[in-house]
């Protein structure tokens, strides 16, 4: 039951959740599959007020202990929504701009003004996100390097840059 050498000592029995109908700060992830990554963008999502968390075939399970584990308790906090892809996604909720990270030439953080209902997407480290996002009208986001000692952030801390970002403006 316990994926870890020394657990934390809590048991939960939880219902599976059940799909809402989406708001206006939304994450989606695209093919994001590291469960770290996942639960810690869970949780800090919730922690800066988002309403829903958007998944794409290819992510990992949202039940995975692991995922779980990191979202320190954040997943039931947010509607959580699953979708063949997040190009899907947006073309059924069009009210949702669109904010992605993105390695190279984007805007800073700093300098993004959000949209009233805004949805930031994040691909995964080894492939970023899809070229039919990249395709879209969006706002896409950049954190710029200080040091060319580190090639990238993982994603979990460009989306909580990006965030802070986001909730930091409004």
């Amino acid at each position: 039951m316990c994926t870890t050498a020394t657990s934390q000592g809590v048991v939960m029995v939880a219902r599976m959740f059940e799909e809402r109908a989406c708001r206006g700060r939304v994450v989606a992830l695209d093919g994001v599959t590291d469960p770290g990554n996942v639960g810690t963008i869970i949780r800090t999502a919730a922690w800066f007020g988002c309403t829903d968390l958007v998944l794409s075939d290819g992510c990992v399970d949202i039940y995975n202990p692991k995922v779980v584990r990191a979202s320190a308790g954040a997943l039931a906090a947010l509607n959580i929504v699953r979708r063949a892809s997040i190009a899907e996604f947006l073309d059924a909720h069009p009210h949702l701009q669109p904010v992605i990270a993105v390695a190279h030439d984007g805007v800073a953080p700093a300098s993004i003004e959000p949209p009233e209902n805004w949805c930031l997407v994040v691909g995964s480290e080894a492939h970023g996100v899809s070229a039919e996002l990249l395709r879209r009208p969006a706002v896409n986001v950049t954190i710029p390097g200080l040091v060319s000692a580190v090639e990238s952030l993982n994603a979990a801390v460009a989306a909580s840059i990006i965030l802070y970002a986001l909730n930091a403006q409004t």
